[in-house]
C-alpha cells in the first residue's frame, strides 16, 4: 500500500450483511444435507433463506448504493475479455473488477437455481418441496439430479472465488477479507467520486421484509398434495 492511498467506504452496510448470511446458509445447507434425515426440515429453512437471500441482492443490484449495482461491475463480454487479456496489469477496482463482477453474478445465479429446484423436490419417503405435487416423478427426479449437480458448481464456484480473494488479500495486499467486515478499500488519492456516503439502511431493510414475506407466501400457500400424490 502506498502512502497516497486512503481508506474509502465502498461497501454499504447491508450488502456485508448479506454476504455473511449467504456465507452462514450455504455451510448450513450444506451440513444439515451431510447430518442425516432428522435435519432435513432444517435443510429446507435454509433453502428458503437463500432464496430470500437472492431476490435480495437482485434488488439491491438495482436499488443499492453505488459499488452494490449490477450496473458499476457486470461489463459486457467484449469488456471482459480485454479485461483478462491485460490481466496483472489492469489498475485496481473500486467495487469489483469484472472478472469478479461476473464471478459473483454466476454464484448468485447458481445458488436461485439451487434453492429453485429444492422447491420441487421429494425424498420419495417423508419430506418433499411445497411445490413436488405440481410436477411429475419424472421431472421431480430430473430436478433432484440437477439440484445436487448445482451445488457441487457452487462449490467449485466458491472454491475459485476463495482462491481468487486469497490471491488480492495476501499476494496484491489489497485486504479485500478486512473490506468485507468494515466497508473499506484503500484507494489512491484520484478515486474520488468512488466513496459511498450512506448506507441506504432503510430501504434495505424494506426489501428484505419484502422478499421474506414473498418466500413466506411462496411455501405457506403452496398447492396442498391430493392424496393421490402418495400413490
Amino acid at each position: 500500500m502506498t502512502t497516497d492511498q486512503r481508506a474509502l467506504l465502498i461497501w454499504d452496510l447491508p450488502l456485508r450483511l448479506w454476504h455473511w448470511a449467504l456465507v452462514i446458509c450455504l455451510a448450513g445447507s450444506w451440513i444439515t444435507a451431510e447430518a442425516g434425515f432428522e435435519w432435513t426440515q432444517t435443510h429446507f429453512y435454509f433453502g428458503y433463506t437463500a432464496l430470500a437471500l437472492v431476490l435480495f441482492r437482485l434488488i439491491w443490484g438495482v436499488f443499492g448504493t453505488l459499488h452494490s449495482r449490477f450496473v458499476s461491475f457486470v461489463v459486457s463480454p467484449m469488456g471482459l475479455f480485454r479485461y483478462l487479456k491485460n490481466i496483472g496489469s489492469n489498475p485496481s477496482s473500486a467495487g469489483h473488477n469484472p472478472l469478479g463482477g461476473w464471478a459473483s453474478v454466476l454464484i448468485v445465479t447458481l445458488i436461485g437455481l439451487q434453492a429453485t429446484s429444492g422447491l420441487f423436490i421429494s425424498d420419495d419417503i417423508f419430506y418433499a418441496g411445497p411445490y413436488n405435487s405440481v410436477i411429475s416423478s419424472r421431472t421431480a427426479e430430473a430436478l433432484a439430479g440437477w439440484h445436487h449437480r448445482f451445488f457441487t458448481l457452487i462449490q467449485i464456484a466458491l472454491v475459485l472465488h476463495l482462491a481468487a480473494v486469497s490471491w488480492h488479500t495476501w499476494g496484491l495486499k489489497e485486504r479485500l477479507i478486512e473490506a468485507m467486515f468494515h466497508g473499506k478499500k484503500h484507494l489512491d488519492g484520484d478515486a474520488d467520486g468512488q466513496e459511498i456516503t450512506e448506507h441506504r439502511a432503510v430501504a434495505a431493510l424494506f426489501f428484505l421484509i419484502l422478499v421474506a414475506l414473498v418466500v413466506t407466501a411462496l411455501v405457506y400457500f403452496a398447492p396442498v398434495p391430493s392424496l393421490d400424490d402418495f400413490y
